[in-house]
């Protein structure tokens, strides 16, 4: 064997090595992906909550029968559209870190590692 030839005890720790960096890597990845996407459910449970306590405070100043319908009505149109809007957003981010956390294997993966 020439001194600049690997053993195949050294091509398999280098080996070794790449798999465990794309492991990581990949697994990096994935963890920001979930970090944003909780982060991303937090402040639409704050947005919605704060519609909901809004909500609430209006009912509390209800005069009427006609009233209490327009802001049911009007909330209910609104949350809709807020809630819409939302999934949409959740369905992205989905769909952006499933495509971020395959992209790695798209290539082969592991692939002449050796």
């Amino acid at each position: 064997m020439s001194a600049k030839e690997e053993s195949p005890f050294e091509k398999m720790n280098g080996a070794t090595e790449k798999t465990r960096e794309f492991v990581e890597n990949t697994y990096l990845t994935a963890l920001q992906s979930a970090a944003h996407y909780n982060a991303k459910l937090l402040e639409f449970a704050r947005v919605n909550n704060e519609a909901a306590f809004h909500y609430a405070h209006e009912l509390a100043g209800v005069k009427s029968p006609t009233d209490l319908v327009e802001i049911t009505t009007r909330h209910a149109r609104e949350q809709l559209a807020v809630l819409t809007a939302q999934a949409k957003e959740l369905a992205t981010l989905g769909q952006q870190a499933t495509l971020k956390a395959v992209e790695p294997f798209k290539n082969g993966g592991t692939k002449g590692f050796t």
